[in-house]
């Protein structure tokens, strides 16, 4: 027998005709022989009745404080869980249900966006013992004081994992709307091809330069834990995409693709101190004084210009280009800049995949891809397995079908 832990989110729970589908995926593997923890979302996206954002509209929430609002978002995992409890007894099958507290997860106490300090699944485990399933609120944990948290976007995906850890399963599937992870966005590249394995550095870094698939933190999770994650759809039954470690990946999969993936984002920023004094610690400074307001510098340059001068250039989330001005401002007696030039509509597109590393001018054909067909390139990082690339944001999409077409077309 094998302990399955599967995850839905709001587009599987929302209606009794999804949730049949969501049934099917569990009876399954309890036909197998298995046993199914399901951790499962609210039910459905506003304005469908029990769903966060519409639980979120009903309130004044600038009258509430975070852990109150906690307390309301809550709710909608809550009831969700007892809806499927209920609809799966009536077919047939011993389910239990778990509480806030019995799930195990604690946080710390930084509300709307907690992070998880451990996990201990006794009380999952007790239940299984006697139920074939055992449904769980997702998106949720709980403080050493006892105050409900929630685990910010993605919450759901990392519980999962989470308890998967905490109970030994066997596999963490995580159940969507799509069937599986893509080398490209399939909306924005129709040649994009499903994937049978992907491993966790490659999603990682596809999931922070872009793709929406699966949440960073809950791959994370799965990396330090080595928990295998299925990825795929809620309304079949085909096989998804697995995630799973580099070696087993590079040993048992060689032929897998040289690049897994080509992903983008059109939401950076681009901050140039022309200038600045070279005899100060100018971008020590700088870093220290970021990290303080929790910016992420995405991409840095610094370079001497001559005169005692340097000129230091960074990317970031366009967001966060007030604070950086501001820190930017706090700075100029001692960082003495002639200008600061603030560029915005800046796009990014990444190329990534474990073949990088042992394949010779991997950068010097993503480069010249996009040269040759007139999107320049304004900066760019690399690692083993990623090279991305800053570009103009109105190239982005372009970029990606043009990648895509030169390494997996």
């Amino acid at each position: 027998m094998k302990i399955i832990v599967q995850k839905f989110g709001g587009t599987s729970t929302r209606s009794l005709e999804t949730r049949e589908h969501m049934y099917k995926n569990m009876i399954r593997e309890v036909d197998n022989g298995n046993k199914v923890v399901a951790v499962v979302s609210a039910m459905g996206r506003y304005d469908d009745p029990y769903a966060t954002d519409t639980l979120l509209s009903i309130v004044k929430t600038n009258h509430l404080t975070d852990e109150e609002i906690d307390r309301l978002t809550s709710i909608g995992e809550t009831i969700s869980t007892l809806v499927c409890k209920s609809e799966l007894a009536d077919k047939g099958y011993c389910v239990e249900s778990v509480t806030n507290d019995e799930l195990g997860i604690m946080t710390d106490s930084n509300h709307l966006n907690a992070t998880i300090r451990t996990v201990e699944g006794k009380y999952i485990l007790e239940k299984l013992k006697n139920a074939d399933i055992v449904v769980c609120p997702g998106f949720q944990g709980y403080s050493k004081n006892g105050k409900i948290t929630t685990l910010g976007r993605g919450g759901s995906d990392l519980s999962a994992v989470a308890i998967g850890v905490a109970i030994d399963a066997s596999e963490v599937e995580i159940y969507s709307d799509v069937n599986g992870i893509y080398s490209a966005d399939p909306r924005i590249v129709p040649d994009a091809r499903k994937l049978d394995y992907i491993s966790y550095s490659e999603m990682l870094e596809l999931s922070k330069n872009g793709a929406k698939v699966l949440n960073h933190r809950c791959v994370q999770l799965a990396a330090k834990h080595n928990i295998i994650i299925h990825a795929r759809s809620s309304f079949d039954q085909n096989q998804g995409t697995y995630v799973i470690g580099d070696e087993k990946i590079m040993k048992e999969h060689i032929n897998q693709l040289v690049i897994s993936g080509i992903t983008g984002s059109q939401n950076e920023a681009r901050i140039t101190l022309v200038g600045v004094d070279a005899k100060v610690n100018g971008a020590g400074l700088l870093f220290e004084k970021i990290a303080d307001n929790n910016v992420n510098v995405n991409v840095f340059n610094q370079a001497l210009v001559g005169g005692g001068k340097m000129d230091i250039s960074l990317v970031i989330n366009d967001k966060d280009v007030p604070v950086v001005v501001d820190v930017i401002n706090e700075l100029k007696e001692i960082l003495k800049p002639l200008k600061t030039i603030v560029r915005g509509n800046i796009g990014k597109v990444a190329v990534i995949g474990v073949g990088i590393k042992n394949n010779k001018g991997m950068f010097q054909k993503v480069y010249n891809t996009l040269l040759s067909n007139d999107i320049n390139v304004e900066m760019t990082s690399c690692s083993e397995i990623n090279i991305s690339c800053y570009i103009d944001r109105d190239d982005v999409k372009k970029a990606q079908v043009l990648l895509h077409e030169a390494f997996l077309g």
